[in-house]
């Protein structure tokens, strides 16, 4: 009787136990949808040669990158956004070394040009650009500092630089607006130092280049201003005080009526800065595996120094042990003392 109890319960108990099952599996689709999910560059310039839109030209699986394990890919970086200049009414007319030890002084920043048709300054607009910037690398994972989120702040080009030393941030963005006396100059560019910079060493020099390169290629794809690409700036006290990657974007000349009238409109704000953004995350997919392998064959060789070190100990003892057994097999057995007979 107990028996067909049990089946009896079991039979009751089994409609049950499927709905939970289905319950469970309906709130762990609703915990996922309810992710913030990064989007991928747009499908026009994330493609590569091949067309392969998913992973887009910066090489980040982005649909690996939507999930909860990995929201961003970018490791917990950190990104200073220097947003240049200030305002007008600030004074930054004393002068500051352009380098460490340096005898060449400049002014330890300047108010920044002006669209000469729009008439929005350019102190004004880099920190419009860089607010939107923040969010926008914040959603995708990284720990953000900025030099200024107003337009009231003393802050020198070399405090700037010193500010990202103290944070250890990984990289810094500077965000600028060019001018020219030639209204028809036009387009976007990127500056980074060179190999003849002294005050910045190998390592610095060669990853600000890529990070330069990776954020006006992305910049002028998506804004479609003129890419022209990344110069050379060995002169910039902002620069040569960084001890971290740096580039300079100069986003498009203010004294070029297009590139005026795109820059300061904030409906253009969204896409220049997630094309910044974009350009960030290919800087990175490409020198952190880079980093990780350096870092892999660091500790493979001083593995290899640590079983080097313990094979030379226990072959020092064999050896030992070898010339013990030796010296004691080439000396002559001594005769066996009788015992001493008792009183």
């Amino acid at each position: 009787m107990q028996k067909y109890l049990y089946i009896f319960l079991f039979i009751l108990l089994l409609p049950l136990n499927a709905f939970c099952v289905s319950a469970g599996e309906q709130n762990t689709y609703e915990s996922e949808k309810g992710q913030a999910v990064i989007g991928p560059p747009d499908s026009e310039t994330g493609a590569d040669e091949n067309g392969d839109a998913e992973a887009g030209s910066s090489g980040v699986d982005w649909e690996a990158a939507n999930t909860a394990a990995s929201p961003a890919g970018n490791g917990g970086f950190t990104v200073v956004i220097d947003p240049g200049h200030q305002g007008s009414w600030v004074d930054m007319s004393a002068q500051e070394p352009m380098a460490p030890g340096s005898s060449q002084t400049k002014a330890k920043a300047t108010s920044g040009t002006q669209g000469l048709y729009s008439g929005v300054p350019e102190y004004e607009v880099n920190l419009q650009v860089a607010l939107v910037l923040q969010d926008e690398l914040n959603a995708r994972g990284y720990r953000v500092i900025m030099t200024r989120t107003d337009n009231d702040t003393a802050i020198s080009n070399k405090e700037r630089a010193e500010l990202a030393t103290s944070e250890k941030a990984d990289i810094t963005v500077r965000i600028h607006a060019n001018g020219s006396d030639d209204t028809s100059a036009s387009g976007t560019l990127t500056m980074a130092p060179t190999s003849a910079n002294t005050y910045l060493d190998a390592d610095i020099i060669e990853k600000s280049g890529t990070l330069a390169s990776c954020i006006v290629n992305h910049f002028s794809t998506a804004t479609g201003l003129k890419n022209l690409g990344v110069i050379s700036a060995d002169d910039m006290t902002g620069t040569n005080w960084s001890t971290v990657p740096v580039a300079i974007l100069e986003m498009g000349f203010m004294s070029n009526q297009n590139d005026d009238l795109y820059i300061t409109n904030t409906a253009n704000h969204a896409v220049m800065a997630q094309s910044i953004a974009d350009g960030i995350d290919e800087y990175f997919s490409i020198v952190e595996p880079q980093a990780v392998a350096a870092m892999a064959l660091e500790a493979e060789k001083e593995e290899a120094e640590k079983t080097g070190d313990t094979e030379t100990e226990e072959e020092e003892k064999t050896t030992s042990q070898e010339a013990s057994d030796k010296k004691n097999a080439e000396q002559p057995s001594r005769p066996a003392v009788p015992p001493t007979p008792a009183p």
